[in-house]
């Protein structure tokens, strides 16, 4: 009735004052919309206080629900108890207060009706050592921070946050063990008010099925290296089965646990070698290790040339002492022995060489027989790298490889010698 009053007042107040006809009908759409804005005032969305936020997230959607439903013709008190009541059945473990309207927002107070002592305990998976370590430095303080979402929370209300608290759970999870999931247990014992709440992990897919190795060095020889090659295998050996997102959360460890592996090896201690592996986590994981000694260069090989008559297989031994005569210097003295299969003819060479660059050494050598001076040029190139090496004499001679590491164990080269009638060939080379 009031309603009805007040709007046939307004038409009459419109009806006194001279306006178009157009804009009467703007004026009245717009009072229009104002009444209903007074007339059914539209309140926001409901806000719980007093639970945890993870719990009051998922409360909260059951109550907007509710609310949303109601009719907004229905008085304002009478919806608010009618929230208070489905309040209280659906969030059992809380008294629903009488809610008010604050901020464009329905605040609904919760109170804990009564909450126990929680108690904490984790069920760590058996894992092989050293990975049982990592896992129990990850959740050392995983009960800590589970206590914290559960501080003040009644056991009964565990029936319908249930979801809510594994989602939050989970969430630490990801945060500091990725790759593992949860089952969660809720145990109460008989008289007491203590209950306790149990996690249990489980690795998640995908989990590390292998570990491909391989050991690279430019300093000794690749019999060495398929010993060492192996040991990192069998070092590597905790690493399967494990989560592959947990292993690469790890990857260092695991990088560590690789090193240590070879770090004892006799040939390791013997050439005060330096190791350095590099771990890509995957299904399929590789594990790449970098081996250089600090002492010594031992490289040994096999050459077969092909397009030219000038050149026949050969055996190669090179041997080097380093040594650093001043700070920032890697200098190595070395010999070189190079051995034709055709007529046994021996070249040998003595020289020094000065690494600038990881990859770029210059060095000088005097050959024999002859006594002639070389000046050399050395790219060097890992595995599926190229390289280029090139000597200079000082009779103005040029010999020159350009070359393509395929494996550990064949390069390939393009030849170049100067003082041959086939001044270009191809040369396979096989590491030993």
């Amino acid at each position: 009735m009031i309603m009805l009053r007040e709007t046939r007042k307004i038409r009459l107040t419109l009806g006194s004052v001279n306006f178009s006809k157009e804009k009467r009908v703007v004026a009245a759409l717009f009072l229009a919309a104002t009444l209903l804005f007074i007339s059914f005032p539209l309140y926001g969305a409901v806000r719980i206080e007093g639970m945890p936020k993870w719990m009051a997230e998922s409360a909260e959607k059951s109550l907007n629900a509710v609310w949303n439903e109601m009719d907004r013709t229905i008085p304002l008190a009478e919806r608010f108890s009618m929230l208070v009541l489905v309040g209280n059945r659906l969030l059992s473990g809380y008294t629903i207060e009488t809610p008010h309207y604050s901020d464009g927002d329905v605040i609904v107070r919760a109170l804990a009706e009564d909450f126990p002592q929680w108690r904490i305990e984790l069920n760590n998976p058996s894992l092989p050592f050293p990975a049982n370590t990592w896992f129990k430095d990850d959740t050392r303080q995983f009960p800590d921070l589970v206590h914290i979402c559960l501080e003040n929370v009644p056991v009964s209300a565990l029936a319908w946050a249930d979801m809510a608290l594994r989602r939050e759970i989970e969430a630490i999870t990801k945060e500091h063990v990725p790759g593992w999931d949860i089952s969660i247990l809720v145990e109460l014992a008989e008289g007491a008010n203590s209950p306790v709440l149990r996690i249990s992990f489980v690795p998640e897919q995908p989990l590390v099925l292998a570990v491909t190795p391989s050991v690279q060095s430019g300093s000794l020889p690749v019999a060495f290296q398929t010993d060492l090659k192996d040991n990192l295998q069998s070092g590597l050996f905790p690493v399967i089965g494990l989560p592959v997102n947990w292993v690469d959360y790890h990857k260092r460890d695991i990088e560590i646990l690789a090193e240590q592996s070879l770090a004892d090896r006799n040939i390791i201690e013997n050439s005060k070698a330096k190791v350095d592996v590099s771990f890509r986590p995957s299904q399929i994981s590789r594990a790449d290790a970098r081996v250089e000694s600090s002492r010594y260069t031992i490289q040994a090989w096999a050459a077969a040339y092909g397009g030219t008559d000038d050149r026949y297989p050969e055996l190669g031994l090179h041997v080097g002492r380093k040594a650093l005569p001043m700070s920032g210097w890697n200098v190595e003295l070395y010999g070189e022995w190079i051995l034709s299969t055709n007529d046994f003819d021996l070249e040998s060479r003595w020289g020094a060489r000065w690494k600038i660059h990881s990859r770029i050494l210059l060095g000088a050598e005097i050959a024999y027989p002859g006594e002639e001076l070389w000046w050399r040029f050395w790219f060097t190139g890992h595995v599926k790298q190229p390289y280029v090496w090139w000597r200079y004499s000082e009779n103005s001679k040029s010999n020159m490889g350009i070359g393509y590491r395929i494996n550990e164990f064949l390069s390939i080269e393009l030849h170049y010698d100067e003082r041959d009638d086939d001044q270009w060939s191809i040369r396979a080379v096989g590491n030993l």
